[in-house]
């Protein structure tokens, strides 16, 4: 596994992704998540989508990267859908990425940082806020 962000660059071409957020128990939590998985396939096919979730939901990451190996996938990007890269995203995601590439020796796994941190996000944010701000 390795990182696959320098300079805020995604190095590399992936016919895979994996999206991981936190989880949640209550499933209306997951609807964006659901959406922006049905966005990124329709926009990057024919690369394969899979989301995933550390805990409370379902599947896990596990799940995603046995989901993507079925496809043959080979070169997967991990995202972590966070708005910042605090415990889980520098510690407990590297972590769950190293098993995965210890059980599939043949696929490449490369970690993006929060996906929050991104300028177009934070742009996008920022836009939001200033929209809500100046409601009449």
């Amino acid at each position: 596994m390795t990182r696959a962000v320098e300079d805020g660059v995604v190095a590399g071409n992936f016919d895979g992704v994996i999206l991981i957020a936190h989880g949640a128990r209550d499933a209306r939590w997951l609807e964006p998540f659901l959406r922006l998985r049905a966005e990124l396939e329709e926009k990057l096919r024919p690369r394969k989508i899979a989301l995933s979730f550390m805990e409370f939901s379902r599947p896990s990451l596990a799940e995603a990267a046995s989901e993507l190996a079925r496809a043959n996938v080979q070169r997967i990007l991990v995202v972590p859908i966070f708005l910042s890269g605090g415990g889980h995203v520098a510690h407990d995601i590297p972590a769950l990425v190293a098993a995965e590439q210890a059980r599939y020796p043949a696929m490449t796994f490369e970690v993006a940082g929060a996906l929050g941190e991104e300028p177009e996000v934070t742009a996008a944010m920022s836009a939001a806020v200033q929209r809500l701000a100046s409601r009449p």
